[in-house]
């Protein structure tokens, strides 16, 4: 008699920083990152999906990275010059076999956390920010970019670099709502 595959049953993998109900066995792990990228639009980077699922305390840092590089070794997925992973039709096959097999909640948070995720990192390649230091403390600079050039450019003055770098991610987030929210402010 052949054994049901259940990755769920098989509690393989390290689970430090993994929250209760996160992924405890290495091919739940493998069959997210497939899922991942047989269902995110995105462009996804090893880095979106391992800092998504560490971020969401879905598996541990090392379970994944070891997941991704061995399907990349295994030729299931490859990486772009440009560092983005795609998947091959055998690990889309896969996906389609035994995606039922882990929890919906699993499967809908990873790919809404690697969406954000890429998404920010699209963020910061499209809108620069720059910290310079000076007299009266940091100077922080928000490029809000269209392809090739700005369409706005704005420069605030804070104390510290702890304001600046909080700016800075804030900014990064979402460059087209701070551009919108102060268009508004302006226009009203």
């Amino acid at each position: 008699m052949e054994k049901e595959f259940n990755p769920s049953l098989q509690f393989d993998a390290f689970t430090a920083g993994i929250e209760e109900g996160g992924l405890r066995s290495s091919s739940s792990i493998t069959i997210i990152v497939c899922y991942i990228l047989a269902n995110c639009k995105e462009k996804i980077t090893e880095r979106n999906i391992i800092d998504a699922l560490v971020d969401g305390k879905i598996a541990n840092y090392f379970e994944i990275s070891s997941a991704i590089g061995k399907l990349v070794k295994k030729g299931y997925i490859t990486q772009s010059d440009e560092g983005y992973l795609k998947i091959n039709a055998d690990c889309k096959f896969l996906v389609e076999i035994v995606e039922n097999d882990l929890p919906l909640t699993i499967r809908e948070k990873s790919i809404e956390l690697v969406s954000k995720f890429a998404a920010m990192d699209i963020n910061k390649k499209e809108n620069k920010v720059t910290i310079e230091k000076d007299e009266n403390g940091y100077k922080i600079t928000l490029h809000v970019s269209d392809i090739d050039s700005d369409f706005m450019v704005l420069t605030l003055n804070v104390k510290t670099e702890t304001q600046a770098q909080v700016i800075k991610e804030k900014f990064q987030q979402n460059p087209a709502g701070v551009y919108e929210n102060l268009m508004n402010s302006i226009f009203e």
